[in-house]
């Protein structure tokens, strides 16, 4: 990783090998008693892992990241888990950083928003430098949060991102709906909308943020618009007409 970031720590395995073949080294002179030279020939596959351990991970990360690229194209999500599963060089010999962001990635995909927050939250912790993670992992925090309805944590990680990164609708209609949830900040929750409406790209996603809307309204106690909204997109499969009931109360009328 360039080291204009803070950079993750040292894989453990790699780390191991050198002090495990003089463990092995030792145990073939003092226990089995083989001469000196035959013995220490048995550290020659650990040295050999030791050089080749970076490569090995390197190129293990690179196939499966193309490898995650084609089966996420393909609708073939399943495959995740059994994909990294056969990252072996990966998994021993990459920064734990790495593997745990990829373990996240796979958890996301796999619809277990817990086992990715688990798995960003290790790869953040990874990094001396909080300010170094890559945004790619804050992201995936922020996401796995938003899904478990966690909104404090999802709101100061959204916000995060977008500070470096600048306007993303998707990010910001994430955003809003936290605050909305929590009723703060609505009008910077109702704004974002705004700027998310204006990239919508189907009327499916133009309702829901008309939906995510009227939930900031009703918050507001503007409980006439929030119904009108209902009643206009109240036919959407969306869990925002659950949500949006509740708040306003009908489901106890």
């Amino acid at each position: 990783m360039a080291r204009g970031r803070a950079e993750p720590e040292p894989p453990v395995a790699r780390a191991a090998l050198i002090p495990l073949s003089l463990v092995v080294v030792f145990l073939l002179m003092y226990w089995v008693e083989l001469p000196f030279f035959v013995a220490a020939s048995a550290s020659i596959p650990f040295l050999l892992a030791f050089l080749l351990a970076p490569v090995w991970a390197r190129r293990s990360t690179e196939r499966f990241d193309r490898d995650v690229v084609r089966l996420l194209t393909s609708d073939r999500k399943r495959e995740l888990g059994s994909r990294l599963r056969r990252a072996v060089g990966m998994r021993l010999f990459a920064p734990p950083a790495w593997v745990a962001e990829r373990r996240g990635l796979v958890a996301s995909e796999s619809g277990a928003p817990a086992e990715a927050r688990r798995a960003y939250r290790r790869a953040m912790q990874s990094y001396e430098d909080p300010e170094g993670v890559p945004m790619q992992v804050l992201l995936g925090y922020a996401h796995a949060s938003y899904a478990l309805g966690d909104d404090p944590e999802s709101i100061r990680a959204y916000r995060k991102v977008l500070a470096v990164q600048g306007p993303m609708p998707r990010l910001e209609r994430n955003l809003a709906h936290a605050l909305i949830r929590r009723g703060e900040d609505l009008l910077q929750a109702l704004s974002l909308l705004d700027r998310a409406e204006s990239q919508a790209r189907s009327d499916d996603e133009r309702g829901e943020i008309a939906l995510l809307r009227a939930l900031g309204e009703a918050k507001r106690g503007r409980r006439a618009t929030a119904k009108e909204a209902l009643r206009t997109h109240g036919d959407l499969d969306s869990p925002l007409v659950a949500e949006l009931r509740e708040e306003l109360g009908l489901d106890r009328e």
